[in-house]
């Protein structure tokens, strides 16, 4: 790595390499990406008490993170992100505790997310944070296994 990444909070100036980012990450998982379909909530992010960040190597964004409202005193992590020849580095780890601690800064009582169960590094983050299986929140068709955490709790763990 040339650069020490940096975390920025999504602008919608961003926009063209933030879809270049997640058509790349879709692709390398063997899904499609659709800007204008199922993943429009990206060109979202930053409205209504929702944020996004990008993790930039230089000017790449190399890892992505979005938290939004989905009930009064809830969040939703959504969007967790890092390109393949970056993963294992501690990039999601940095991006997830930066989303948790919006979602508790903005005084929500608990944040819940979704995953599929083929997504080991993913189910590993987010159980050692202490987020507990639940119901099916949401109709995310793609989505396994559903999680939340009380974010008012003192085991929550951000290192």
């Amino acid at each position: 790595m040339d650069h020490q990444p940096e975390i920025k909070v999504y602008l919608p100036c961003m926009q063209p390499e933030v879809e270049r980012f997640f058509e790349t990450c879709f692709t390398a998982l063997g899904w499609g990406y659709e800007p204008r379909g199922r993943h429009a909530d990206i060109a979202q992010y930053g409205k209504d008490g929702s944020r996004m960040w990008c993790l930039f190597e230089g000017d790449r964004i190399i890892g992505a993170a979005a938290v939004r409202v989905i009930a009064p005193g809830i969040a939703e992590m959504k969007r967790l992100y890092v390109l393949p020849e970056y993963q294992g580095m501690g990039h999601g780890r940095m991006l997830f505790e930066t989303a948790l601690r919006y979602a508790t800064d903005q005084g929500h009582q608990k944040i819940r997310l979704d995953t599929r169960t083929d997504r080991d590094a993913s189910r590993h983050l987010i159980e050692s944070h202490g987020f507990k299986p639940i119901p099916a929140y949401n109709d995310n068709a793609y989505a396994e296994l559903f999680y939340e955490l009380e974010l008012t709790s003192p085991a929550i763990h951000i290192q």
